[in-house]
């Protein structure tokens, strides 16, 4: 069984058997994020899907409480090694393993930036997602994207998606509309919409996607979690 912890926006945490993986952590500055002082300790793995604040948010700090490794993108693992944290760069296709986990890197369909101390924007490799195998679930975290044909190919890839991860809030990523076709190419067996209703422009109603999907649809709240 893995427990699965949405903190908010695209920030959720993964506990197995031998490992915990933080995926996102835009926490302290999330006034939606909720999450108990333990959710952030002992920290194995982080994962970064691109560098956009509200997804690297406070990864180096908490990288550097727990002695936790920061996997994203090859450009973005660079830059962030200046502070001091351990990272590893992947590139799309690649795939990382850690005490029986697999991590996959895949595409996503978004921008990526970094804005430094000096106010400039600097665009440090392409956006991603996760594929992660752990105790045998298969759970895909799409990240920021757009609906893409690639999905299919993702799906062939990790073969039967116990769990999707979705953005659905529009505006930056895809919409409800949207997540309906990703799930046809998915074809997962749950899915959590996520990044919605953080900030105004991307409001959005999850329950509109029941009846429209073949998977099971889990709504949670911030705080809230589930095991599979």
């Amino acid at each position: 069984m893995v427990y699965i912890k949405w903190i908010g926006h695209a920030a959720f945490l993964l506990k197995g058997s031998n490992a915990n993986i933080l995926i996102d952590p835009y926490i302290y500055k999330n006034p939606r994020a909720r999450y108990n002082k333990e959710d952030l300790e002992d920290i194995d793995i982080i994962l970064i899907t691109h560098g956009h604040a509200d997804h690297l948010g406070d990864a180096v700090e908490l990288s550097e409480k727990n002695d936790s490794t920061i996997i994203s993108n090859y450009e973005i693992s660079k830059y962030i090694e200046k502070f001091g944290v351990k990272t590893i760069g992947m590139n799309f296709g690649g795939r990382y393993k850690y005490s029986g986990i697999d991590i996959y890197y895949f595409p996503a369909v978004h921008s990526s930036s970094i804005i430094d101390d000096q106010d400039n924007i600097l665009y440090l490799g392409n956006p991603g997602s996760f594929g992660i195998i752990i105790d045998d679930r298969v759970i895909y975290h799409a990240g920021d994207t757009m609906v893409f044909e690639d999905m299919k190919i993702i799906n062939k890839i990790l073969k039967n998606i116990d769990l999707a991860l979705l953005p659905v809030g529009g505006f930056y990523t895809m919409d409800i509309e949207q997540a309906i076709i990703a799930s046809e190419y998915l074809k997962p067996k749950k899915i959590i919409p996520m990044h919605y209703n953080t900030f105004d422009p991307i409001k959005a109603d999850p329950e509109r996607l029941k009846d429209k999907i073949n998977s099971e649809l889990i709504i949670l709240k911030p705080g809230d979690s589930i095991e599979i």
